[in-house]
């Protein structure tokens, strides 16, 4: 079986060099294309087949070729994604026929052939009194047509998300797990239930005016505890939230890399190789990290200031009252992320 998938995308990487279906693109698109097909193609031979069929599918975008189609059908079977592969063998054997291009479409319909009786299908079965007005089902975020209930469509093996809503019930979801191989996985969808309602405030309790304090000769006695010594402990909070804004961040920071290296192939070049989303999920992370280097100084600061003021603070309140108003807060600006902190006592 891997010899025949192997000398077929040797047959497709052959035929996909064969003149284009349509004419519309640009030279410029036309360009940008043939280097995407290219880069597809090298990555495919590395192994790297998810990236490689995203740059195919970039360029079958930019410049639509039934030669390209067979590539990236290709593509998707030796990754995995049956489904995906079964569908677009058929759009390339389509284009073809349409271009009048006998052998790609012969080959298209032959390897669609093969792939059909090894398809993994999925059933979402909704019962007719779950049906109510407005519900609405989705598979792995995407909205399903009232239509496809009960039918068994072929999906891409791996784990599916499954999502019911409707106005006025309570939300069920579920998750299922395609296998690779050949058969069928069914879901019933339940009967959603009522949406809790939500309860009335409860009134408010009249207050009671406590009496007023008879007057009395004595001073009041002197406090040991300064204000200063309370702005000084009310700095030292603050910075710690500065200190945990920028740990949160950093946790961020270090996610968003990990993501874009392992899920979308990025390189540690600058700018990085990768894809679209890789290349946003680059972005986002200098972002977060800007943030978080910004919010742990930032805190720093502030612990040391709020250390000085505690450390010289009088034993005793001889200033009037002090009132102290902090704010630690995002700053920005565009193209730059920050943390701003302002006061005043």
């Amino acid at each position: 079986m891997k010899r025949s998938v192997i000398a077929a995308s040797a047959l497709i990487l052959s035929l996909s060099f064969a003149p284009r279906a349509l004419a519309d693109p640009t030279a410029e698109d036309r360009a940008a294309a043939d280097v995407l097909f290219r880069e597809g193609r090298v990555l495919i031979k590395q192994g790297r087949h998810a990236l490689g069929c995203s740059k195919l599918a970039a360029s079958q975008k930019m410049d639509p070729m039934a030669g390209t189609l067979l590539a990236l059908a290709d593509c998707y079977e030796l990754n995995g994604e049956t489904a995906s592969a079964w569908a677009t063998f058929n759009d390339a054997e389509a284009m073809a026929r349409k271009a009048g291009d006998r052998r790609r479409a012969q080959e298209a319909g032959r390897r669609a052939g093969l792939l059909e009786p090894q398809l993994s299908r999925l059933v979402i079965e909704v019962a007719p009194e779950a049906r109510v007005e407005g519900l609405e089902v989705r598979r792995n975020t995407k909205p399903l047509d009232a239509a496809m209930f009960g039918s068994a469509i072929p999906v891409d093996p791996g784990e599916h998300t499954i999502e019911v809503v409707a106005p006025g019930k309570t939300s069920w979801s579920t998750k299922v797990l395609v296998e690779p191989k050949p058969g069928q996985r069914t879901v019933r969808v339940p009967l959603l239930e009522d949406a809790p309602t939500p309860e009335a405030p409860a009134a408010p309790t009249p207050e009671r005016v406590a009496p007023a304090p008879a007057a009395t000769s004595a001073a009041p006695a002197a406090s040991s505890w300064s204000a200063q010594r309370t702005v000084g402990l009310v700095l030292g909070g603050v910075s710690l939230a500065g200190i945990a804004v920028g740990a949160v961040f950093g946790v961020e920071t270090l996610l968003k890399m990990s993501e874009a290296r392992n899920r979308h192939g990025c390189t540690n070049d600058d700018p990085p190789r990768c894809d679209a989303e890789g290349v946003k999920l680059h972005q986002d992370a200098n972002t977060t990290a800007n943030i978080s280097n910004v919010a742990f100084a930032a805190g720093g600061a502030v612990l040391i200031t709020g250390l000085v003021v505690f450390l010289t603070a009088p034993s005793s309140d001889a200033m009037p009252p002090t009132v102290l108003e902090v704010r630690l807060g995002p700053a920005t600006r565009v193209g730059t992320a920050g943390l701003s902190l302002r006061g005043s006592f």
